[in-house]
């Protein structure tokens, strides 16, 4: 792991004070702890966030250009550097930017060679002093404000992959100028991909006559296929198999034509309709969405009971 810190301070309508610093930090477990701590966070903003692949002239976004510099040089000081002083460059322009410290880090997530790039500010909170059992004021850095980040997997990005940069989609004044740091080129979120390709996979099997039991299994191999990736980005072609097992290369071009990308991520809450609940005894059979769940299906794990709402059955359905 490569690790660097560098303030970039600003008061609001001032100018940024910046200080780099002169070697990078060398990792120990505080660091892991702490990049562990920032990825799990980066994770939790599945619906916050945008994908999308670099913009072409690097003259206006250079952020790529200097991700090309510090891999042909393995210098990753000084491109965290020159970095730190572009974004620098875009917060003096923004009344409202506060700064902060800029953190640059590369690591190998899941064997992915992968670089994150985010800004936190620090807090006054207290803690216990804990030989004298009395309050001190003590400085933490707000993690839990997670708004500037952006994740490169630049293997990814290398192999020409359609979306291998992330970020997370913070207050909209503030992560507009860190979205043009970084040069995403046509950004998309997850959520919307989600809806687009699970729309566009209803109205295939509709077109195709799917039975009720067809439909469903196939969302389940999707849903399954998803959980397996964790994190990655999903493959149409994949997706294309599990969704019509006899005609995957139709569906791959009625996709293309959509506008559906060969790969994108998921917001796995946004697929909440194709998952289901199904139980059966000798005398009852149930099977319902769990988009239903707290809306029209109430159910009490104490009481084992479970209540369906607006339920329209005639007289002669119960005799």
């Amino acid at each position: 792991m490569k690790f660097v810190i560098h303030e970039l301070l600003k008061n609001t309508s001032e100018p940024v004070r910046p200080r780099y610093r002169d070697a990078l930090i060398p990792p120990s477990k505080e660091e892991g702890d702490f990049i562990g701590e920032v990825a799990k966070l980066f994770q939790k903003h599945q619906s916050g966030r945008i994908y999308g692949a670099f913009e072409e002239n690097t003259d206006t976004y250079p952020f790529s250009t200097m991700l090309i510099d510090w891999i042909k040089d393995d210098d990753f000081l000084r491109f965290s550097a020159r970095a730190a002083k572009a974004l620098a460059d875009k917060m003096d322009k923004i009344p409202f930017a506060t700064g902060g410290y800029f953190f640059a880090v590369q690591m190998d997530d899941a064997d992915e060679n992968t670089l994150l790039v985010f800004m936190l500010s620090q807090k006054l909170s207290h803690a216990v002093n804990v030989k004298t059992l009395t309050l001190q004021r003590s400085l933490s850095l707000k993690t839990d404000q997670l708004d500037l980040a952006a994740r490169i997997r630049i293997d990814d990005w290398q192999n020409g992959h359609a979306a291998p940069v992330s970020l997370v989609r913070g207050k909209k004044e503030v992560s507009e100028y860190f979205k043009e740091f970084i040069g995403l080129h046509q950004p998309h979120s997850n959520t919307e991909a989600t809806r687009k390709i699970k729309d566009f996979a209803d109205q295939w099997m509709d077109g195709k006559n799917k039975t009720t039991e067809e439909k469903q299994q196939a969302r389940s191999r999707f849903l399954d296929y998803v959980k397996q990736l964790g994190d990655k980005p999903v493959d149409l072609h994949t997706v294309a198999a599990l969704i019509d097992l006899t005609d995957r290369e139709g569906f791959i071009t009625s996709a293309n034509e959509a506008g559906i990308d060969a790969e994108f991520y998921i917001d796995r809450r946004s697929l909440k309709a194709w998952e289901r609940v199904h139980f059966k005894d000798k005398e009852v059979t149930v099977d319902f969405s769990k988009n239903a769940i707290g809306k029209r299906i109430v159910y009490s794990a104490e009481k084992r009971t479970l209540l369906i709402k607006d339920v329209d059955l005639s007289p002669e359905d119960l005799r």
